[in-house]
């Protein structure tokens, strides 16, 4: 699976798993994919306000320190974050291959 697809199935899981949008799940795999980096606001691609709802939306879906800003100008998951990123991802993996294993009949 390419770097593409690999991003927009992690937006996929996130949205499903924290009950994201598209654009909320889109950044928190940003955040995902930096790894505990800072990734600068503007890099996200929205206005100022924009990202401080959307931070304040994930903040709220992730566990209580899950998210850092640094300086104002950045943010990062944190390492409980990070965890729970990973255990969301891996969750949503397991059900989705769950799901391609169960049988199924196309008669009706």
């Amino acid at each position: 699976m390419g770097p593409d697809a690999r991003r927009d199935v992690d937006e996929i899981a996130f949205a499903l798993w924290f009950g994201l949008s598209r654009g909320r799940a889109r950044m928190l795999t940003v955040l995902w994919r930096a790894q505990g980096q800072v990734v600068p606001a503007w890099s996200f691609g929205l206005d100022r306000r924009s990202v401080y709802v959307y931070v304040c939306d994930l903040r709220t879906a992730l566990n209580p320190g899950g998210i850092h800003t640094r300086s104002k100008s950045g943010y990062a998951l944190t390492s409980s974050g990070l965890s729970e990123c990973r255990a969301a991802l891996l969750a949503m993996s397991a059900w989705w291959a769950a799901e391609a294993a169960a049988p199924r009949s196309i008669a009706a």
